[in-house]
Formats: structure tokens, sequence, C-alpha cells
């Protein structure tokens, strides 16, 4: 009980503070607390779903949404929150989190970079393999990276050296870490600036027509990212300090957890779930997609007579192992044109049903198009000796 009303007279104190700079501060309370415990819920989710993937790395599907991206990601969003937590005021600033500009520099600003990084890498991938018709792998991956972190890094140590005064600092009479106007603008135009990349490459991708919603997962992500952004430097801006006002700070924290979850989910949920219901069906849907669709469409290669059937027949389609060779190194997708004008010897069934596919008249509904899936699944597999090109 003691503990309680000294609580209650340090909130007190710090209301009063705060009156006296005409701020009005909102102490930390339950609302808090809650919103601390859902976001802990929230990734908690998302880990189970990035496990649950690593587990079936094999599974194709699942093997072309770059994990290692995926969990760069996850773990950006984990620190994001953290920083989150200290910098938005959800708890009260004692012992470690008193450390205002290792909480907002190193952990929040440094991961929300990061996180923006890799959604821009994601896009930039798809500039690359449908604009400009050429393979992403190398050191293209990894040149955005060496380009924004570095200048991240830069960014973040001057902002340590340089005065709390002119940075950011803690306040002890009121308990909350208050940036300076000057560079509270200066870390949300390096944010825009990195928005405004993602968003000149998504104009540039435009026109694609991408297998396995590629274009369309990347555009729902950046909205969803884009919005944070924008509520952030709203609410950041009109409400400042934000860590004094209880709604601006749990609204800001909310929308920022969900946002990089979200954009997680949107990446691995759909072949996840179908690797548990529709395991074999689907990964036949997503060969058969994948060449006569995402390659032909994405490549603008010629639609010949015996295209699809030459190209899936020999992705070697066997209904008793549905997960990709160990080998398999494919990053986005895995891609062949077999220019065979001849198979002899490749069911009539699959040459059908991937012609139903192709032509849009198994496309009606999911469930019909899995349909033709199961016919192809349910053939013999007919191979020929021409090894595939990854991406």
């Amino acid at each position: 009980m003691s503990l309680a009303l000294v609580a209650r007279a340090l909130d007190a104190d710090r209301i009063q503070a705060a009156a006296a700079h005409g701020i009005s501060l909102d102490p930390v309370g339950g609302v808090d607390k809650a919103t601390i415990a859902v976001g802990i819920a929230f990734f908690g989710l998302t880990f189970v779903l990035l496990v649950y993937a690593w587990c079936n790395r094999d599974y194709q599907p699942i093997r072309a949404k770059n994990l290692p991206q995926a969990s760069v990601m996850f773990v950006s969003g984990v620190l994001w929150f953290v920083g989150d937590i200290a910098v938005n005021g959800h708890v009260d600033l004692a012992g470690g989190w008193a450390k205002c500009r290792l909480w907002a520099l190193w952990i929040r600003l440094m991961f929300v970079l990061l996180f923006s990084c890799c959604v821009f890498v994601r896009v930039y991938a798809l500039y690359w393999l449908f604009v400009r018709r050429q393979q992403f792998r190398g050191w293209k991956p990894v040149v955005p990276y060496l380009i924004a972190m570095p200048c991240v890094f830069v960014f973040c140590l001057a902002g340590q050296l340089a005065s709390p005064s002119v940075t950011m600092r803690l306040d002890g009479e009121m308990g909350l870490c208050v940036y300076s106007r000057a560079f509270h603008i200066s870390t949300l135009v390096l944010q825009w600036i990195m928005w405004a990349l993602v968003m000149v490459f998504m104009w540039l991708i435009r026109n694609i027509q991408a297998s396995f919603n590629e274009m369309h997962e990347s555009l729902l992500i950046v909205l969803i990212t884009l919005l944070s952004l924008v509520q952030n430097t709203v609410v950041g801006t009109v409400r400042a300090p934000i860590a004094a006002h209880s709604k601006g700070r749990n609204a800001t924290t909310w929308v920022d957890f969900i946002d990089t979850n979200f954009t997680i989910w949107i990446i691995l949920i759909w072949p996840v779930v179908q690797s548990i219901f529709n395991r074999s069906a689907y990964l036949a849907l997503w060969r058969a997609r994948l060449v006569d669709e995402g390659f032909r469409r994405g490549y603008d290669v010629s639609d010949t007579a015996n295209h699809v059937e030459t190209t899936v027949c020999s992705l070697d389609l066997r209904p008793a192992s549905v997960d990709a060779p160990k080998d398999d190194s494919a990053w986005l997708y895995r891609t062949m044109y077999a220019d065979a004008p001849e198979l002899p010897g490749a069911p009539s069934a699959v040459r059908a049903s991937l012609s139903n596919i192709r032509n849009g008249r198994a496309r009606g509904t999911f469930s019909s198009t899995l349909t033709a899936a199961h016919t192809l699944v349910s053939q013999p597999s007919v191979t020929i000796d021409k090894r595939p090109e990854y991406m």
C-alpha cells in the first residue's frame, strides 16, 4: 500500500512539473500495460508463424518468401517495439529505461530504418526481376543495406555525441524522454527519404503482372507502413512530447506493432496455411503458375505450344515428395524454360490441366484450380535432362 502511495505522489509531482511547462501529462497506467501485453502477444504469434515457416523451409512456396529477410524484419520489429516502450513513455523511466538516447537512436530509429530497408529491398527485387529482367542475386540484395545502414549509423553516432539539449534528453521532473524539435524533424526526414525511395520503385513496378501476389503483397505492405509513418509524423508533431499523452503514445505504439506484424503475416501466412491444408495440391498449382505466369509474364517469354507442359513436367512433380531439394537455393522464384518442341510421354491429363490453368478455365474458384492441381500431382512424373536456372 505504501508503494502505491509513493507512486501516486511521484505522479502528482510529474503532473505539476509538466503543467509548469504548459503540458498536460498522463501518468503511466493500465492502458500502457495493456498495450505492452497485446504487443507481446502479437509478436508471440508472429514468432510461432516464423518458426513453422523455418521448420518447413523445404516447401518451395515458403522457401520462395525469403525467410532470412523475414527473420530480420521480425527482429527489427521486436526491437522497434522495445524502443517504443521506452521512448513513448509506457514505463516509468528509471534505471536502464532512463537511457533515452540508447532507446531512441540505437534501438528505435536504427531498427525502424532497418525494417524500412527490408521493405525497400523487397520492392527493389521486383524491379530487377520484372522490369530490368535480370537475376537478383550476388551483391544486388546486399547493396541497399551497405548504403543505408552506414548512413544511419553515422546519424545515430552524431546524435549520441552531440549535446542532449540539441538531440534528446531525459526530463527528470516530468519523467519523459524529450526530443528537441529540430532533431525530431531530422529523424522524420530520414525515414521519409527511405520511404520516398520505396514509393519511387513502387511506381516503377506498377505495371508488372507477377504471380503469387508479390506485387499486391508489396503494395499492401507499403501502404500499411506509410500509414504508420504518417501517424508517427502527425502525432509526434502535433502532440509533442508524445510520451506525455496517453492516447497519442498508445495509438502510436499500436500502429507500429500492428504494422511490423502484419507485414510478416502478409508475406508468410498464405503459403503457411496452404502447406497445412493443401500441401501437395498447392505445390503443384504454385509450380504451374510459376512457369505459366511468373516466368512467362515477368520475362515476356513467348507462349509456345508446348511451353507450359514442357516446363512443369521438367520440374518433376512427384506426389510422394512435395518438398524442395536440399540444394534448392532459390530466393524469390524458381523458374525454368525448357525449349524442347515435344516431350514424348508427358501425360495428356497433365497437359490438359495445365492448359486449363493457362487459359483461365481453372481459375473460376480456388477449389476448381486446386482440382486441376490435384490432377497434376496424381500423374507420373516426367523429366528431361535440363538443369533449372535459379534467381
